[in-house]
C-alpha cells in the first residue's frame, strides 16, 4: 500500500522521541520497509550485523516475524533480537487497517553486557565478523531498565494516536477516495458518469471500482445514489422547496422514480417523511 508522510512533523516527532529517551526510533511502511529513522543510520554494532550478508538476514527475519506477531495480535510486541537486543514494534491503523509500523530498538536491557559479548564471540566465529569491532559496538548499546523500555513503548502508542490524528500518514488510497467523494458531492445536482469521476480523477474505471468495494463497501452508482438521497432528506428537513424541486436539485430528473429510491432507503415517501 503507498503512503504519503508529512516528512518533516514525523521527522521532529521522532527526534523529540530520541532526545528524551536516547532510544533510536523507526517508521516501517505495511510491506516492512523502512521510510524514516532517527537517528538516520543504526548504532555501530547493528551496523556491522547489517553489514554481513548472513546476519543482515537474520535481522530481516526477526523484523518480520515480529511485524507478522505485531498484526495477528494487533497490538504493541517487545522482543529480543537474535543478538539479544531489545526492540519494540507498533502497528499504525488507518479505518481498522494497518498501513504501517513504529519500531524502537537497538538497546539493551542488562546492566551486565557480558551475555551480549559471548553472543558475539559466537557469531564473530561463525560468520568470520571482527570480535574487537563488535564488543566495541557492544560497549556503546544504550542500557534502559524495563521500567524505562514499558515507559517508552507507551509513549510509542501515544505516538501512533497522534500521527493518524493529524493525518501525518495517509494510505493513497484513502486519498483517491477522499476526492472522489468531494467530486460527487459537488456534482449532486448534475449527471454523474463514471467516466467524468475518472477522468476527473486521472484514473481507470477498474481502479475506481476496486477503490469503492475496497473502502466504501458499495460500488460507485450505489454510493451516488445514497448521497444524493441523504442531501435530499437534508433538505426535506431544512427547507420549504417541495418534493419535486429537492428531487431535481439533488440531481433526479424523474419526480417518481425519486420517491421509490427515497422509499427503498428510509421505508417512506418523501412526503411522509417530511410530515
Amino acid at each position: 500500500m503507498a503512503i504519503t508522510l508529512s516528512v518533516a512533523q514525523i521527522k521532529e516527532l521522532m527526534e523529540a522521541f530520541y532526545n528524551m529517551s536516547g532510544i533510536r526510533f523507526v517508521l516501517f511502511d505495511n510491506e516492512f520497509r523502512e521510510i524514516i529513522s532517527f537517528p538516520k543510520e543504526n548504532c555501530d554494532f547493528c551496523k556491522m550485523m547489517k553489514g554481513c550478508p548472513k546476519t543482515r538476514r537474520k535481522c530481516n527475519n526477526d523484523d518480520r516475524r515480529s511485524f507478522a506477531k505485531c498484526e495477528k495480535e494487533n497490538a504493541l510486541v517487545i522482543y529480543n533480537c537474535h543478538a539479544g537486543l531489545v526492540e519494540a514494534v507498533m502497528p499504525l491503523h488507518e479505518n481498522e487497517k494497518i498501513i504501517g509500523y513504529l519500531m524502537f530498538g537497538q538497546i539493551t536491557d542488562k546492566t551486565d553486557k557480558e551475555r551480549l559479548y559471548k553472543t558475539a564471540e559466537e557469531m564473530a566465529e561463525i560468520y568470520s565478523l571482527d570480535k574487537k569491532e563488535l564488543k566495541k559496538g557492544i560497549d556503546k548499546i544504550t542500557y534502559k531498565a524495563p521500567e524505562q523500555i514499558s515507559a517508552a513503548a507507551k509513549i510509542m502508542e501515544a505516538c501512533t494516536s497522534y500521527i493518524i490524528y493529524k493525518e501525518l500518514i495517509t494510505p493513497e488510497d484513502n486519498k483517491i477516495i477522499e476526492e472522489a467523494k468531494k467530486y460527487i458531492e459537488d456534482n449532486l445536482e448534475k449527471e454523474i458518469g463514471i467516466s467524468d469521476i475518472c477522468k476527473h480523477l486521472s484514473i481507470g474505471r477498474t481502479r475506481l471500482y476496486e477503490l469503492f468495494r475496497k473502502e466504501v463497501e458499495m460500488g460507485v452508482s450505489q454510493y451516488i445514489r445514497y448521497r444524493r438521497i441523504h442531501r435530499a432528506k437534508k433538505l426535506l428537513k431544512t427547507t420549504e422547496l417541495t418534493v419535486a424541486q429537492v428531487a431535481e436539485r439533488v440531481g433526479f430528473g424523474d419526480y417518481n422514480y425519486f420517491s421509490r429510491v427515497f422509499k427503498r432507503f428510509y421505508k417512506k415517501s418523501p412526503r411522509s417523511y417530511r410530515k
